[in-house]
């Protein structure tokens, strides 16, 4: 039997948390939204183990980072191992030092324990629905919107109708496949069984590593992850042509097991056969119909940001729909987004794999050469271990799409975050700036800044920055923004919602970058506003 069928904003396939944190988002900017789970409840073991301090920002950004930081851990350190046991062959840090952005620079975290977080706060927003046990049939698009019919588990049937539908359904996709969405693959395929335990002790075992590292040994690469609490995960590279019964055998993991943790000391919770793979998706809108997360892209585990990737999607997503939603823009920032996601996307699965090729290697003089010029010699030698760093983790800056070209050195770079005042008190600068588009200016420059923003016509918060607080005036105490403009040599910066800098300068350039805002957010023709 079909129901009536349901309006709303945006439809959200999936609510992994791609789908929780965009539903969030758009939920806090009062849009409708109605999100559709296959499954009745979060998956009971984790997927993703590792977030950055970017998506801790957009974690606070949703309202959630507090709750999330009493059941997450922050790290710095992990090491590269020859053998199991052994001594590093090179110890590493994770992050940016510094927290230049507000937070620590990595977190391990368990995953059915944040889902369960980022779902709750979507009971904050009574325009935000969640429908369980849905599966999507079809998707259905015209001029005006999007059709999505679901079926529940006892074949009653359901439509949506949507002005946008976003497919964050994994890699599997409904979504992208009724869109006729595909996928490129850089030929990256490499099956790892990973292995879930929970200490027996149910808090940290302090027999057990403390740290991450990754075991480069040719014989049997393996990755291992503290997460947090009394969970731990081993990833194992499946060797000597072991098929999927062989290498998920229980006696077989457990003999796997013996050479890191003592028999009886974990229980073991899940044991997944996965193939680990390089894919992303050609383009990622057809029309009213867009991917974000793994439905978009997929990669090597190895840098730990495949959820990240998703969330950035999610973010960079959710302020544009907002616009479009308002009718403060049209559909070319939906293009920008595709345009900005999969360019920032595809340098990180390089850098994955890359990653990935230094530790699987199964070749003992591909090894040899290996753990000369990656481990032996960067381990001694700081410069060449920043080389390596950096071949490694390929995270940049946004490069294309929705940004200017008047501070070449800013604009795409996420904003600095410091602590600061206001006339409400202390706070992290996001929380004074709020959800807009914002200037930051030197405070001296302020009425010029305001001036020309109120005769752009443009919907900008305008701040200006200094060592003491005022009227209009941030206070950053130990100067970081000050500091920020300063190396930079520019008096302002146009800062997008999801904290991206659009662009910089001195103030002679104020008007030009506002006119250059203006025209990459160009405004919706009447026909569209009707629609």
């Amino acid at each position: 039997m079909s129901g009536a069928a349901l309006d709303c904003d945006v439809a959200i396939v999936g609510l992994g948390p791609t789908g929780a944190v965009l539903a969030n988002v758009l939920g806090q900017s009062g849009r409708s939204v109605i999100a559709l789970e296959r499954e009745e409840d979060i998956y009971y073991a984790p997927k993703a183990v590792h977030f950055d301090d970017e998506i801790m920002r957009i974690f606070q950004h949703a309202g959630l980072a507090e709750g999330l930081a009493g059941v997450c851990e922050p790290f710095r350190d992990m090491a590269f191992l020859l053998k199991a046991g052994g001594p590093p062959a090179l110890a590493s840090q994770v992050g940016h030092p510094g927290a230049p952005y507000g937070w620590a620079g990595a977190w391990w975290f368990h995953q059915p324990t944040l889902e369960r977080h980022l779902r709750a706060g979507l009971s904050r927003f009574p325009r935000v629905q969640t429908l369980f046990g849905r599966t999507v049939s079809t998707v259905r698009q015209d001029a005006t919107g999007a059709t999505v019919t679901t079926r529940d588990a006892d074949g009653g049937e359901q439509r949506i109708r949507a002005r946008y539908v976003i497919g964050c359904d994994g890699g599997r996709s409904t979504v992208r496949r009724e869109a006729g969405l595909t996928l490129e693959t850089a030929d990256f395929d490499e099956p790892w069984v990973v292995v879930d335990v929970k200490s027996l002790t149910g808090t940290k075992d302090p027999a057990l590593p403390a740290h991450h590292y990754q075991l480069c040994d040719p014989a049997q690469p393996v990755t291992f992850v503290p997460m947090t609490g009394p969970y731990y995960e081993w990833q194992f590279m499946v060797t000597d042509g072991r098929s999927e019964a062989e290498a998920t055998d229980p006696a077989h993991v457990r003999r796997l097991l013996r050479a890191f943790v003592p028999p009886g000391q974990v229980e073991i919770i899940r044991i997944a056969y996965y193939h680990f793979h390089a894919l992303w998706a050609k383009t990622w809108r057809n029309g009213r119909i867009l991917l974000a997360g793994d439905a978009a892209h997929q990669m090597p585990p190895f840098l730990g940001q495949g959820m990240c990737s998703g969330v950035r999607d999610a973010m960079s997503l959710s302020w544009r729909l907002d616009l479009v939603l308002a009718g403060k823009a049209d559909e070319t920032v939906l293009q920008h987004y595709e345009d900005e996601r999969s360019a920032h996307v595809r340098h990180i699965i390089e850098g994955a794999m890359f990653l990935g090729n230094v530790i699987q290697t199964r070749r003992r003089s591909v090894a040899a050469i290996r753990n000369l010029l990656a481990f032996a010699l960067p381990s001694r030698f700081a410069p060449l271990r920043q080389v390596f760093t950096d071949l490694a983790n390929r995270k940049r800056p946004i490069e294309c799409g929705f940004i200017g070209r008047n501070a070449p050195k800013l604009a795409g770079h996420l904003l600095p975050q410091p602590g600061v005042r206001t006339a409400k008190g202390a706070m992290l600068l996001d929380e004074a700036l709020g959800p807009r588009s914002v200037i930051l200016a030197r405070a001296t420059h302020l009425p010029t800044v305001r001036k020309a923003v109120a005769e752009a016509g443009l919907d900008l918060a305008v701040f200006g920055i200094d060592v003491g607080h005022g009227d209009g005036v941030i206070g950053d105490a130990a100067d970081v923004l000050g500091g920020w403009l300063d190396g930079a040599r520019v008096d302002f910066a146009l800062v997008r919602p999801d904290r991206v800098v659009f662009d910089a300068g001195r103030i002679a350039a104020l008007r030009p970058v506002l006119a250059a805002f203006a025209a990459g957010l160009p405004r919706p023709r009447p026909q569209e506003m009707a629609a």
